[in-house]
């Protein structure tokens, strides 16, 4: 048999492995830690856009057009009296502060449009000044709240600060100067948001990936009682991460915030396949064989199953290749290499270290064969041989549970929903959208055919009219346009603060400041757009909040005139919306083909229909969960389902492939097969299950709600898979006691 052979020769020619092994491994190792190519850390939210989208085509366009609006970093405060000549001159110091911090462009505030010398005005003219500052609605919700108790400070950073290695040296500097004053302030804004979001990111990272490891030596530790079985699965999986390392350095990915679950992951796969390897060896240990038939006895057992979960662990991952996000392609590919990678390593490499050791004691050897494990796999038995309309009933009550929750269940999320009350960009964002209406900038351009359109009067009102219906939008805190500043303009020159109606009027204020006209209309006058503050809203809102403007577009402007709604918040929301579609896809093909691989391994369509409905069955029952908890359908909680499938479905695979060899040692007894499945095989299943259990229940300690999420449902998974694969799966076999074709195939 091909196993066997295989297993002949990793140990005839362990030198030459061993060798090859190192060797592989320093140059991965150099070429990921050392080399100028070496892995770079790169968290920035722009690689979850989707590569082709219009919306991303448009975003990309506005940022080539017109200044960038989402380099503006808000300082929002309160104030007893935002206008009171003791706050004007707080906020002339701080604004004189910010403006010196390097990376700064400019600092605006309401002190851009305040007479300089308000020290001059009596208290009563100041206070009639400081009503019409209020009323102004250019002003109104960007730079004082409607209330005057709400200061907001726009800093706009330097075009060269667009990572975030730039952002960071800036935002502790801004940092610096406000905590310099007796102020409660809060930040806001795409610079803030996307500093803070990597930093919460890279937090989460430097926690849960050492844990991840600490978990897994204690799990092993437990399992095994011995350091060095403890120590072999370690540098197994660790040769395995450095060799994964190396191929993220030669395919130029970064780690990013998705990719740094590859780490996890990958830890939690290496540990179950260890834990399969060594538990089997101990086990022919104590069936008396010696050490080198212990050790080809492993491969040529499960080593056809070791495999096919790896395979189909892997084809989980390679699934979410299917998506149209780049960093989530790389992500399904490099963990999908993992798994594979993972199986040789540890196939190859913990074989030929068992070899080169001395045996276990005794002892240990009863222990773990005889251990605990084996009495819960016992009381498993017993009641699947006593019970099993009871169980057929539970799994009944739980496929109807899981479908009243599936129906319930809402994809209508926030890019918010990554966050808990109590996180710094949570509460800032919440504040600002409370008391300015929001921060997020929502862009509406408008294009038309005409010559210098735009700045034709009849157009010009009609925009003015559009941009009025457009504020009145619930999602919408602010609106400004050119419009604006040609009522500045006017105010100045005719005391109207009105748009002109003159043409000559209109051109020759154009002249005055054209470098304010640029941010928000093109020199050729035929594009411009207007520009928004919306609330951090659901995708619900703003699809909805484009569907009005566009109907208000259809009302209100000429049929020349066309309008597109862009912005991050636009690009990132829809692009959740294709990562859940994608997803889904992925999942879906995921199950076919792990369907048709367990049909190839068994040789029984039968077999591969009962083997997938016992791991079908978790995946319903966390999507019930997720409906009745309101746990919403969104791009981490989608690809839970395509990974947990791949794994969930090893319990399965090692538990026929076990059964296999019984029901035709025990001559087709169905009972005795289960039952001795369940005594030997079961052990390691339940270890393995708890190991990959320990994994994602780690994650339930994160602060980061897509990865407590990914943690609740893939626990949720692997548990409910455990019962199918050895509750469930063994029932339905004795109940049909369907005709298997490898028994054909060996009699």
């Amino acid at each position: 048999m091909l196993p066997e052979v295989i297993s002949r020769l990793i140990l005839k020619h362990y030198k030459f492995l061993l060798f090859v092994i190192l060797w592989i491994t320093c140059f991965f190792g150099y070429n990921a830690f050392l080399s100028e190519r070496k892995i770079i850390t790169d968290f920035s939210l722009e690689q979850l856009f989707p590569d082709k989208d219009p919306d991303k085509d448009i975003y990309e366009q506005l940022q080539k057009d017109f200044p960038k609006e989402e380099s503006n970093l808000f300082i929002v405060y309160e104030c007893d009296n935002c206008l009171s000549r003791n706050s004007l001159n707080q906020l002339l110091n701080i604004t004189e502060d910010l403006s010196f911090i390097e990376g700064v462009e400019e600092v605006n505030s309401i002190l851009s449009f305040i007479d300089q010398d308000y020290d001059d005005y009596s208290k009563n003219e100041w206070k009639e000044e400081a009503k019409d500052i209020i009323k102004n609605p250019a002003l109104e919700n960007v730079f004082i709240a409607r209330n005057g108790e709400i200061n907001n400070i726009i800093v706009k950073l330097e075009n060269y600060v667009d990572d975030h290695d730039s952002r960071k040296p800036i935002l502790n500097q801004v940092y610096k100067v406000l905590d310099g004053y007796n102020i409660e302030y809060y930040l806001a804004g795409i610079p803030f948001i996307r500093t803070e979001y990597v930093e919460f990111v890279m937090a989460e990272r430097d926690i849960f990936i050492p844990i991840a490891f600490i978990v897994a030596s204690l799990v092993l530790y437990y399992v095994f009682r011995q350091i060095k079985s403890v120590i072999i699965s370690l540098i197994a999986i660790g040769i395995t991460l450095i060799w994964v390392c190396g191929i993220m350095a030669f395919l130029n990915v970064s780690i990013n915030v998705i990719s740094y679950l590859i780490f996890n992951l990958l830890t939690i796969i290496g540990v179950s396949d260890c834990i399969h390897i060594l538990i089997k060896y101990h086990e022919n240990l104590k069936n008396g064989l010696d050490k080198n038939n212990a050790i080809i006895n492993v491969i040529k057992e499960i080593g056809y199953a070791l495999f096919l979960t790896s395979f189909t662990t892997a084809i989980g991952f390679f699934s979410l290749c299917l998506t149209n996000i780049k960093i989530i392609r790389e992500f399904g590919l490099l963990v999908g290499i993992g798994a594979i990678l993972m199986f040789c390593i540890t196939i190859v490499l913990i074989p030929i270290i068992l070899n080169l050791i001395e045996l276990p004691s005794k002892k240990h050897v009863d222990r773990l064969v005889r251990g605990g494990r084996l009495q819960l796999a016992s009381s498993l038995n017993t009641w699947i041989i006593n019970h099993p309309k009871r169980i057929l009933v539970t799994s009944s009550f739980v496929i109807l549970f899981s479908i009243f929750g599936i129906f319930r269940i809402s994809d209508d999320s926030s890019i918010f929903d990554d966050f808990r009350p109590g996180n710094n960009i949570y509460d800032s964002v919440k504040f600002v959208d409370k008391n300015l209406g929001g921060v997020f900038p929502l862009e509406i351009i408008i294009e038309t055919d005409r010559e210098r359109g735009l700045l034709d009067p009849e157009l010009l009102f009609k925009v003015e009219e559009f941009q009025d219906s457009i504020k009145k939008i619930y999602s919408i805190g602010s609106a400004k346009s050119y419009t604006d500043i040609f009522k500045v303009f006017n105010k100045e020159f005719n005391d109207q603060y009105s748009l002109p109606t003159s043409y000559d009027d209109i051109i020759s204020y154009t002249a005055i400041d054209e470098e304010a006209f640029n941010a928000f209309i093109l020199s050729n006058h035929k594009k411009g757009k207007i520009t928004c503050r919306a609330i951090a809203g659901k995708t619900s809102d703003a699809d909805n909040t484009k569907k009005i403007v566009q109907q208000l577009a259809t009302k209100i402007l000429p049929q020349d005139c066309k309008v597109a709604v862009s912005g991050s918040i636009i690009v990132m929301l829809k692009s959740n919306k294709y990562m859940v579609q994608n997803l889904m896809t992925s999942f879906i093909v995921a199950s076919i083909v792990i369907f048709f691989s367990m049909m190839f391994l068994f040789g029984s369509k039968r077999l591969a229909l009962l083997a997938i409905l016992p791991n079908i069955i978790p995946l319903m029952f966390a999507g019930g969960i997720m409906g009745i908890f309101n746990i919403v359908l969104r791009p981490s909680t989608a690809m839970t389902f395509s990974i947990a499938l791949g794994i969930a479905v090893d319990d399965t695979i090692h538990f026929l492939a076990r059964f296999r060899q019984e029901f035709i040692k025990n001559k087709g007894d169905y009972s005795k097969a289960i039952t001795k499945s369940l005594l030997t095989t079961g052990k390691a299943i339940i270890s393995t299950t708890i190991v990959i259990s320990l994994g994602f229940i780690v994650l339930l300690f994160s602060q980061y709600v897509p990865n407590f999420e990914f943690g609740l449902l893939g626990t949720i998974i692997l548990i409910m898979a455990l019962g199918g694969s050895l509750v469930l799966l063994p029932v339905l076999i004795l109940l049909l006691k369907p005709k298997f074709g490898f028994l054909v195939k060996n009699d």
